[in-house]
């Protein structure tokens, strides 16, 4: 059985949009300046192989696939995204360069009121690729099945967990719960963090779902929390965070977010937008999220300036953790 977290409802959306703006190609601006000019650089904020360059490159393949040049991606990796954030932010404003945003990586130092070399709110956003949100594991021996009978199990709740977005969900986790909890890292990767949990070394685990939905093909985690409002079957039976009564909860995790440096000229935003959203849209996209069984929750700018607001909403609330996260 393939457990795809593709959201249709928002595939659909990205298809009709694309239909709309696919007039907006041809790329003759009044002025006579052709769009695009060149091959487009796509900055990936990592090295190769991980997450986000596998995303970028998708989204790279089927661009180009739309126009007549290349899209070629740029690994620029340093900082949580940062150095990758900073490049694209400050690149010519010509359309011809664009990236992959880490969210909420890249918005946390300036929560945290460090220096640095953009602005999230000026970032001219097109949309994102997925959205990975969070889920509570335990050991499937666990005799609890819900967060509320992990919290009544009364004294320190163990967490294992890793990388520094995750290991500050976590804490979020804790204070929005009210649990007293010790967070054990080192782990080299989250499925490392959930063999943890399995062997005992902790008593639960944060992972992101999709995670945990491709680790748990043995049942060896049951969910007490799922940090999401949407339905995810592998995890059917778990309660949701509007339901167990911690909305805030869903505005955690983490954005594959796309943008253009600000002050693209409005027609050649225009254009870029239409082939954006009909790469979004294309076959080949939903196709490997399928047989890669790769979360694939697509959404446009409107949706996901709405979602960065809300993320600096809960962020901005715990602020002296995300600072203090490794």
């Amino acid at each position: 059985m393939i457990r795809l977290l593709t959201s249709l409802p928002a595939q659909i959306v990205l298809m009709g949009i694309a239909s709309l703006l696919i007039a907006l190609l041809p790329r003759l601006e009044s002025g006579g300046t052709a769009w695009p000019s060149g091959d487009i650089d796509l900055i990936i904020p990592s090295g190769p192989g991980g997450g986000f360059d596998t995303y970028g490159r998708v989204l790279a393949r089927a661009m180009e696939e739309r126009l007549d040049v290349k899209v070629i991606p740029k690994n620029v990796p340093g900082g949580d995204g940062q150095r990758g954030a900073a490049v694209a932010y400050n690149a010519a404003p010509d359309g011809q360069t664009f990236a992959v945003f880490n969210l909420p990586g890249v918005m946390e130092p300036e929560i945290s009121g460090e220096t640095v070399d953009y602005v999230i709110d000026d970032i001219d956003w097109l949309g994102a690729m997925a959205f990975n949100q969070y889920i509570v594991v335990v050991s499937a021996n666990a005799s609890y099945s819900t967060i509320d009978e992990l919290k009544r199990a009364g004294g320190t709740i163990s967490f294992t967990a890793y990388g520094s977005s995750g290991i500050a969900a976590n804490r979020i986790l804790c204070e929005e719960i009210g649990l007293d909890c010790q967070i054990i890292t080192g782990y080299p990767s989250n499925n490392e963090a959930l063999l943890g949990v399995v062997r005992g070394d902790a008593m639960a685990s944060v992972p992101p779902i999709s995670t945990a939905v491709a680790f748990n093909r043995n049942d060896d985690l049951k969910g007490v929390l799922l940090m999401t409002d949407r339905l995810i079957p592998a995890f059917a039976d778990t309660e949701r965070a509007a339901a167990a009564g911690y909305p805030a909860l869903a505005d955690l995790g983490l954005l594959r977010a796309f943008g253009l440096p600000p002050a693209v000229p409005a027609r050649t935003r225009r254009a870029f937008a239409a082939a954006f959203a009909e790469a979004m849209a294309a076959d080949s996209v939903a196709q490997w999220a399928v047989a890669t069984e790769s979360e694939f929750t697509p959404m446009g700018a409107d949706e996901l300036r709405a979602r960065i607001r809300s993320q600096r909403i809960i962020l901005e609330r715990y602020r002296d953790i995300i600072a203090t996260s490794p």
